[in-house]
């Protein structure tokens, strides 16, 4: 016996992309939707479209992949933003780019500010020594701030940089799976700094289960302690003296990248998830929500993830290129909002993101990211992505629309709520169709109220909308999707 259920409210995704690989369609909250596609949920109620990128002022596209960045800034002083391109070193300082060093490989540069300058190291037993900049050209001048020979013997090139945690300069060396330091930094006043070791090269720390296979991949300085990173470890570092033998917690990083500060704790990636750290606390994962996305980033890809937090609520990585149910995204970026613990995925198509750093350019704080096409430019800005429309997807829940799933349905009547969504498809999907077969409803006019009374569905035991579109202009914001009428049919007869 068929029976009509009129005017029915799709509930407001508050809880944005919850994966039906953690959890089932049958048992998920109902206000979260399977997956969204540069759009977020931080305006509660609604969604929408993700801002763009724009070129930083006076800074052309380079001519090869952007690898790293780094920033300097001097109080009440100038303030420079670092980038390598290939092998050469430049700064820009908002109006002009300067080359401050050549180097003999395109191994990632790392960098540390402390004492006035900028400290850089790349890893490369080759070629490349630490050295130091203050604003110019790089160098290994002067030696009271750069001691001789730290850690820059033949084989002994830094991989990784922290300063300041106990009043001394540290790093780590891969090869040697040893952290070296300097002695504490003296203080001449009224404004002299310098360090006192001739060669502290012999400083050095070597108990992180040396050479068990597993690699130092990033130093993070936290309240009390300097954290070593290795890929399924994280050690305490109290002082030069004081030294977890063992490792504290039994996950780690495989990119230095990947581990961000926010204002409430540590965030980075680990082989089995995203997670969250307080120094009094474990690590606890935050990303079962997006679990198939997680076991999707190609393991090729996990020493180059690059995390970033925004500033004010949500901490962002660029993970590469990720396929999930047949749907490649070619540079994801996986977006995890602090207050809410809601998920959303980025796709920065055609801009492959490989760094991204906060810079204070004394005005405003920007997130920089650097691509693979030589570009660098400001994440958040703009309505497109360097002039390019941004494609924006939602598709929401499986849904029965009646209490009992094996009823057959049908759908009489939509209508979708939003601003700037002119052009925007709607279509649906029953369990019925291939995995990416959509059927065609109608387009979105400008209108608040988007009315289409003469849709109708194929019948369904369940189903699922689904919005996309491309966006230039102001965002698109979708405030919400009623039906007019299901029409119940009852069990399907044989």
């Amino acid at each position: 016996m068929s029976e009509t259920i009129s005017n029915l409210i799709i509930p407001y995704p508050n809880e944005g992309v919850i994966r039906s690989s953690q959890l089932n369609d049958t048992v998920v909250p109902e206000n979260s939707v399977q997956i969204a596609v540069n759009m977020n949920f931080d305006r509660i109620g609604a969604v929408q479209t993700r801002p763009g990128i724009a070129v930083l002022t006076n800074l052309p596209t380079q001519a090869n992949a952007i690898i790293s960045l780094g920033a300097w800034s001097m109080i009440n002083g100038p303030k420079y933003l670092y980038f390598q391109s290939g092998t050469k070193l430049y700064n820009y300082n908002g109006v002009a780019v300067t080359l401050v060093r050549s180097l003999a490989s395109t191994n990632k540069s790392r960098f540390a500010q402390f004492l006035g300058y900028i400290y850089m190291c790349n890893g490369v037993s080759s070629g490349d020594n630490m050295m130091i900049s203050n604003g110019g050209s790089f160098a290994n001048t002067p030696a009271s701030i750069l001691p001789a020979q730290f850690p820059n013997a033949t084989s002994l090139k830094a991989d990784f940089i922290s300063a300041g945690f106990e009043g001394r300069i540290w790093a780590a060396v891969k090869s040697s799976d040893a952290i070296y330091y300097t002695d504490i930094v003296q203080f001449t006043p009224p404004n002299t700094y310098s360090f006192t070791t001739p060669n502290p090269v012999s400083n050095y720390i070597k108990n992180f289960s040396p050479q068990d296979g597993s690699s130092i991949t990033g130093l993070f300085r936290v309240p009390r302690a300097l954290l070593v990173f290795k890929q399924n470890a994280i050690y305490r570092i109290y002082g030069a003296y004081s030294v977890d033998p063992y490792p504290a917690y039994n996950v780690g990083t495989y990119s230095q990248e990947s581990i961000v500060q926010a204002k409430d704790g540590v965030y980075f990636h680990h082989s089995s998830g995203f997670y969250k750290f307080t120094y009094d606390s474990q690590p606890t994962e935050i990303s079962r929500r997006v679990i198939d996305f997680v076991k999707a980033i190609p393991r090729s890809y996990y020493e180059n993830i690059s995390g970033i937090w925004d500033g004010f609520d949500s901490v962002k990585w660029s993970v590469g290129p990720v396929t999930v149910e047949g749907v490649t995204y070619s540079n994801c970026q996986m977006r995890y909002t602090i207050s809410t613990q809601v998920w959303t995925i980025y796709d920065f198509v055609g801009n492959d993101i490989n760094c991204m750093i906060r810079y204070d350019d004394g005005t405003t704080i920007e997130q920089i990211a650097g691509t693979a096409g030589g570009k660098i430019g400001k994440l958040d800005t703009g309505f497109t992505d360097f002039g390019e429309p941004i494609y924006f997807e939602m598709i929401d829940r499986w849904r029965s629309y009646t209490k009992m799933y094996s009823h057959d349905k049908s759908l009489s009547g939509i209508m979708v709520m939003s601003e700037n969504g002119a052009g925007t498809e709607l279509q649906y999907q029953t369990e019925k169709e291939g995995p990416n077969v959509w059927e065609d409803i109608d387009t979105l006019n400008e209108n608040y109220c988007s009315l289409f009374p003469n849709a109708n569905t194929k019948d369904f035991n369940v189903s699922r909308l689904r919005y996309k579109g491309y966006s230039s202009g102001e965002q698109v914001l979708f405030y919400g999707t009623e039906i007019l009428t299901v029409q119940d049919k009852g069990l399907r007869q044989n």
